[in-house]
């Protein structure tokens, strides 16, 4: 009994084997300086400053990933996987899809239809269409039929009408909503804080 004892004493004095397997002490902690330093946080992640206006008299509701987030004139921090839309407070709204957005610091105009550009557009468009379709028809017969007269009178009615046809249709483009995106300065005049921007 007494050397059984004396055994586990021994036993229990001697030196401590580390197990197969475990981890050895302090392997998964840093040295103290770079578990102190700050870990940079990725350019991505960084927010856009937007400001968003309309360059006519209609208001647009701004929407960030199809949620509605303010009203213009405003100026919201967006990130870069947000998607934007504009949308018209009407009845039957516009909708202007302007994406995703840049870092830094932007104004976002929007302008609205043009309807005097574009009606003068339709306008232009159907009557230079049909002289077009009328000169298209006299060249055609005048000059398969040996009609020198009826030839040269298509001609001179389809090439006016081609060109007025050309700017009908680029009135009706022009006309169009449409967005414009373009970097912003910050200012600061007095108590007044805003940004510097054409729109």
């Amino acid at each position: 009994m007494k050397y059984g004892a004396l055994f586990a004493v021994l036993a229990l004095s001697g030196p401590a084997f580390a197990q197969p397997g475990a981890p050895e002490p302090n392997a998964y902690w840093p040295p103290p300086d770079q578990a102190q330093q700050p870990q940079p946080q990725p350019q991505q992640n960084a927010a856009t400053r937007a400001t968003f206006v309309s360059s006519g008299e209609e208001k647009w509701d701004v929407w960030v990933d199809q949620q509605p987030a303010c009203a213009t004139p405003c100026t919201i921090g967006v990130m870069p996987l947000q998607y934007i839309a504009l949308r018209t407070q009407e009845r039957n709204p516009i909708r202007l899809d302007v994406g995703y957005l840049p870092q830094g610091d932007l104004m976002v105009s929007a302008k609205g239809l043009s309807n005097g550009l574009y009606s003068g557009g339709i306008i232009m468009t159907t009557f230079a269409g049909m002289g077009v379709a009328t000169g298209i028809t006299l060249t055609a017969v005048g000059c398969s039929t040996d009609h020198p007269t009826l030839c040269r009178a298509g001609i001179i009615t389809a090439i006016p009408s081609a060109v007025g046809l050309y700017l009908g249709i680029s009135w009706m483009r022009k006309a169009l909503p449409k967005w414009n995106v373009e970097r912003a300065q910050p200012y600061v005049a007095g108590s007044n804080v805003g940004v510097a921007g054409r729109f």
